[in-house]
């Protein structure tokens, strides 16, 4: 077994009380690591902005990468399925520190327009805000969308480097749908369960005016902006972070684009991300939107695909974790925890294959994951990367362990039926192209 203290220049990825404050506070993201991790193994990668490096979070959720990396001068695309995180991503960026003026300016231009309209009858939204509430927030988001915003500078070599269209937001919009989305939680009080990913419906709806919402709106904007002012990230005239519209199974950048990856996959835990957003993306598009991101997000409890065969590629400790659940009594081991996990594994070999795609000769990523269980059968996903990235032509090893306390797993009560006294582990896995 791996022991933590030799591997002493890589940070915990456990993020601290201090990073659900501030910006991370802006969506309670509950995959988000660590700041000092992605220092960390910006460090232990050696990423010096002298030489103007290109880093990819291929899940780049919140944008902890991003952020991160942009107090170091370094630039970075990241890839999000989901087109909520990448309005939160993008909201947290070092340009719009330098333009807080056009800010202000645009906030007065938003506020001061009338917030009255109909609303479709009825709004998947009235499950979780009235319906006062509901009709202020569609028709400030609608303001919010129409919009004219300046245009943002882009480092053209970057953009060279997409091979499709996949920027979707300006960095001014995504801070102002941004502030739009904490508006409609603060006002309707949504709450979560015991899982933290699901936002609960809500049977008392409070009845919300237009003074109130533009009121609540005005003082979200000054609070993020003050926010940001505190994040310590570096004030850049031309934008270092974009955050893409894109699948990691299906990469939007040329070949040997990439200079670093320093990332966190889904794990195998059946996280449900996309109902984290619900809300946010039922503002945005419709439930049948929903779904498909839903289907679309690796990991999730969603089963999409039962066709999927067994591939070697996966390495031994994969194919013996299948082999176990095969032949596993429990009721459910082949009708549903099978195909999860084939499709988890079949789409994790696809988005390795293009994190290997897209990075230089010699170049390295860094892959967060943890370990699970099902049942009484330990899921050593870091060593599944490792064998996975073997098998995919890469040198890979794990170059950190952890025990980790605070696990998803301890959410459901008769996790310890099957094995008492489970121990949990962070891998970071080190990809050598």
């Amino acid at each position: 077994m791996l022991q933590t203290s030799l591997f002493p220049t890589l940070a915990s990825a456990k993020r601290s009380r201090k990073e659900r404050m501030g910006v991370h506070a802006w969506h309670p993201y509950y995959a988000g690591y660590s700041e000092a991790f992605v220092s960390s193994a910006i460090a232990y990668l050696k990423l010096d902005s002298t030489s103007s490096p290109l880093l990819l979070d291929p899940w780049n959720g919140s944008g902890t990468t991003a952020l991160v990396a942009s107090r170091w001068g370094i630039a970075t695309l990241g890839c999000e399925i989901n087109p909520v995180m990448n309005v939160f991503s993008y909201a947290k960026s070092g340009y719009l520190l330098g333009q807080k003026h056009l800010l202000a300016e645009l906030s007065l231009k938003i506020t001061c327009k009338s917030l009255h309209g109909s609303i479709p009858t009825p709004d998947p939204l009235g499950d979780f805000i009235s319906a006062s509430l509901c009709c202020g927030i569609r028709n400030l988001y609608a303001i919010v969308h129409s919009q004219e915003y300046p245009e943002p500078h882009f480092d053209r070599a970057i953009l060279k480097m997409i091979v499709k269209d996949k920027i979707q937001l300006n960095p001014f919009q995504a801070f102002f749908q941004a502030a739009l989305f904490i508006t409609a939680r603060n006002l309707a009080g949504y709450k979560c369960g015991s899982n933290p990913t699901w936002v609960k419906t809500q049977s008392e709806k409070p009845e919300v005016g237009e003074t109130d919402i533009i009121s609540e709106y005005k003082r979200v904007v000054g609070s993020m902006i003050r926010d940001l002012d505190l994040s310590s990230i570096a004030i850049n005239d031309k934008i270092l972070h974009l955050p893409l519209l894109a699948d990691s199974r299906n990469i939007c950048l040329l070949d040997n684009a990439i200079d670093a990856v320093i990332t966190s996959p889904p794990y195998l835990t059946r996280i449900d991300y996309a109902m984290s957003t619900r809300p946010e993306l039922l503002i945005m598009f419709d439930p049948k939107t929903l779904r498909t991101i839903r289907e679309n997000t690796i990991g999730a409890p969603v089963i999409v695909d039962k066709s999927i065969k067994i591939n070697s590629t996966w390495g031994k400790t994969c194919l013996q974790l299948l082999e176990n659940v095969q032949k596993h009594g429990s009721k459910a081991a082949t009708s549903y925890y099978l195909p999860n996990m084939l499709q988890y594994f079949r789409d994790i070999e696809l988005s390795l294959r293009e994190i290997i795609r897209v990075l230089k000769h010699n170049a390295r990523a860094i892959i967060v994951v943890q370990s699970s269980y099902f049942k009484e059968h330990e899921i050593k996903l870091g060593d599944i990367y490792v064998e996975m990235g073997n098998n995919l032509g890469v040198k890979s090893e794990i170059v950190n362990r952890e025990i980790i306390r605070g696990h998803m797993a301890h959410v459901n009560s008769k996790s310890n039926q099957y094995k008492k006294g489970k121990i949990y582990f962070e891998d970071m896995v080190l990809l050598t192209k």
